[in-house]
């Protein structure tokens, strides 16, 4: 079994190191960039990995509470392939990866072996009209829910297909965006019987987790005017209309969240950049929550290759279970480019604080039926070798905790990774 569920706005870096192939690299003339082969006006780009990955919590198979680890090896697929021009973009990616447990040190999890994938495409036509159509889709199946309710113990198959038409008139200085999002999410459980929890608890019981599953659309208004050169005034109103295959309101309240955001995003030196929004969510569900949200974000710009980010973030999100959740959300993030940016390092750290709702016959701040906390780190160097080589290293720490006293959902826990990683692309 593995990590603890996250919510939407988090970010979970081992997640998707695991599954989002090689690294992130910055442009430099110093780099050498795949060569790839040559496909119409695109390329097409081949890739290739091996992970050696120690996890001290694939399970807890000793007893309800204990921690087992093992080595885990992944063999990794994927491909890419990329158009660019000034009417046209088109970006598609596709990895699968095995899973296979060693069972060198828990040999029950060897059971837990499995396929894993993520497809992702993003597209944009007439991108140099003053209208144009954004068109692209997410799919992944991994044991890294959207479900912040659920414990470990879970696999996730989701799947996010959008629509959007920027709309740009006059000089560009003015941009319009509506856009809709319909994501879907089944769930099942990686393995059945291992754990104990209250009868009818939909978060941990293995036989009630695809319960969970849901549809959720959303429909979304932004707005950019750039009143500076670098610098931008931003509106961002959208709704999420959360509905879920088992349609018992007891089990899974309906969530049907508004949320407005207005602030300003751009430089402020050419060293400093900074975000900063703020507005209010409410649900119209069951909770009746109304919550203060928003971002403040500041970024020191080292060079092209380092670059440094903190920032806090709060958002009200639909969840199963109990209908809607406030997630605050401390964070971290830094790159550090070495060696004209053939060695990177990479890290971040976060913090969230997730409120849980429960139901409420009046509007207001919302009582809280749980709160959970959740830490999460992720540092590691990059190093790389020639065009086709990377090699790359990553340790992880996740530590949960929640008032809820059953421990063996899962929920609470203490996560060490350590992962080796070899990279060959082409």
């Amino acid at each position: 079994m593995r990590s603890g569920a996250l919510s939407i706005a988090m970010t979970c870096i081992a997640a998707a190191a695991s599954l989002s192939g090689a690294p992130a690299l910055a442009q430099s003339s110093a780099v050498p960039a795949p060569v790839g082969f040559k496909v119409g006006d695109g390329r097409l780009h081949l890739l290739g990995e091996i992970d050696t990955r120690f996890d001290s919590l694939v399970g807890r198979f000793s007893s309800a509470t204990a921690s087992d680890p093992e080595l885990i090896f992944v063999p990794r697929l994927g491909g890419s392939f990329g158009i660019e021009t000034p009417s046209t973009l088109v970006k598609f990616n596709a990895n699968a990866e095995y899973l296979i447990f060693s069972g060198l040190l828990t040999p029950q999890s060897r059971q837990l072996s499995r396929l894993q994938a993520l497809v992702g495409l993003e597209t944009e036509f007439n991108r140099d009209g003053a209208v144009s159509v954004q068109i692209g889709d997410n799919f992944t199946r991994s044991d890294r829910t959207q479900n912040a309710a659920a414990g470990i113990g879970i696999i996730s198959l989701f799947n996010a297909l959008y629509l959007a038409v920027p709309i740009r008139p006059g000089g560009r200085a003015l941009e319009f965006t509506p856009r809709i999002t319909w994501g879907v999410e089944f769930f099942e459980p990686l393995l059945t019987g291992l754990t104990s929890c209250p009868a009818g608890d939909v978060t941990c019981n293995p036989a009630l987790l695809s319960t969970m599953s849901y549809s959720n659309l959303n429909f979304a208004l932004t707005s950019r005017y750039k009143f500076l050169p670098k610098t931008s005034a931003l509106l961002d109103v959208n709704f999420d209309f959360r509905t879920y295959w088992n349609a018992t309101a007891m089990t899974n309240p309906p969530a049907n969240i508004l949320r407005g955001r207005l602030g300003l995003a751009g430089l402020i030196t050419p060293r400093f950049s900074a975000t900063l929004l703020a507005g209010a969510a409410y649900d119209f569900g069951v909770t009746r929550a109304i919550a203060p949200i928003g971002q403040a974000e500041l970024t020191y710009l080292v060079g092209d290759s380092t670059s440094v980010s903190v920032g806090y973030t709060r958002d009200l999100l639909p969840v199963p279970a109990f209908g809607a959740f406030a997630n605050d959300r401390g964070y971290l993030n830094a790159r550090l480019g070495f060696l004209q940016d053939r060695l990177q390092l990479n890290g971040t750290a976060a913090v969230d604080y997730f409120t849980f709702f429960q139901a409420s016959m009046t509007p207001g701040l919302g009582t809280a039926a749980r709160q959970d906390l959740l830490i999460s780190l992720n540092v590691g160097p990059t190093f790389v070798v020639t065009s086709w080589f990377l090699v790359g290293a990553t340790y992880g720490l996740g530590y949960r905790t929640s008032p809820q006293q059953v421990t063996q959902t899962g929920i609470n826990f203490i996560r060490h990774e350590a992962n080796l990683r070899l990279t060959f692309r082409y």
